[in-house]
């Protein structure tokens, strides 16, 4: 009797120092893989998983109305892998808010929409209705209604239709790809993000509706050794009390974006530029 009995507590110690099953993926971070690197003045995340890597960028556009967050998704698995924008994150971190996203539509939608200031200041355009010059040469409301044309118009993430564009585009593959058998994780991911520079690229100020519609990340179905790249507009978050104040003096702000994908998620946070 006594050595069942100790085959039974022998037994039971064995069974409870097995190691605990774990269920489900493994999202910590530090089991994988993660990196940066600088493409053109734009700071990349990547973050490799199982079965699949995500890089990331993320910057203010268009006048810094938008946070614009830059997502490209490499399948590596032998599996297709289902990639939706509306699952994609992107909290304030420092106002605990969730920011909410836009479609290239809405965002095209809301950066036509006139001013009231441009309004009026395009009824006075059209001259119809005339005020006597000041003889003195002393500023009149005409003068200051086409002011405020100008402002409205410089305000518009589209600028005036025959005015030149005021920045670069940030993120053009200007760089050149550049491989060899040094090259690490960083490197070769790099040089798949430059491709063949006609990649969706973040928004410049004096981007085109049309543009901003070719660049939004879609709802897409990646095959296998496939990928899927995109842009999404968040709300711009909004500077509180509670926020950090950044080298130059400022209010600044933390961004955290999470990326599902089939069963991983990565999640990315990206300080103030």
């Amino acid at each position: 009797m006594r050595r069942i009995l100790l085959f039974v507590l022998l037994s039971a110690s064995a069974f409870a120092q097995l190691p605990a099953q774990v269920e489900g993926p493994d999202f910590s971070r530090g089991s994988r893989p993660r990196g940066s690197f600088y493409l053109n003045g734009i700071g990349h995340q990547y973050l490799q998983g199982t079965k699949y890597t995500v890089i990331a960028a993320a910057v203010p556009v268009l006048n810094g109305k938008y946070f614009g967050v830059k997502v490209h998704v490499i399948n590596r698995g032998t599996q297709s892998v289902n990639v939706l924008p509306e699952e994609i994150r992107a909290e304030d971190s420092v106002g605990a808010k969730q920011m909410a996203l836009y479609t290239a539509a809405e965002v095209n939608d809301k950066a036509q929409r006139p001013t009231a200031f441009a309004h009026v200041a395009g009824i006075v355009a059209g001259e119809p209705m005339s005020m006597p010059s000041s003889s003195s040469g002393a500023p009149t409301m005409n003068d200051l209604l086409r002011e405020l044309l100008r402002d409205a118009a410089a305000e518009s993430p589209w600028g005036a239709a025959d005015a030149p564009p005021t920045l670069t585009p940030r993120g053009a593959a200007r760089a050149t790809a550049a491989s060899s058998s040094a090259c690490d994780l960083g490197c070769e991911l790099r040089n798949r993000e430059i491709g063949d520079g006609n990649g969706p690229q973040l928004a410049r100020r004096g981007a085109k509706p049309e543009q901003v519609e070719q660049a939004e990340l879609l709802a897409n179905t990646v095959p296998p050794q496939g990928d899927v790249e995109g842009v999404l507009y968040f709300a711009m978050p909004k500077m509180t009390d509670k926020a950090p104040v950044s080298h130059n003096g400022r209010k600044s702000y933390q961004v955290t974006v999470t990326v599902p994908v089939g069963d991983e998620k990565f999640q990315f946070v990206f300080p103030p530029e």
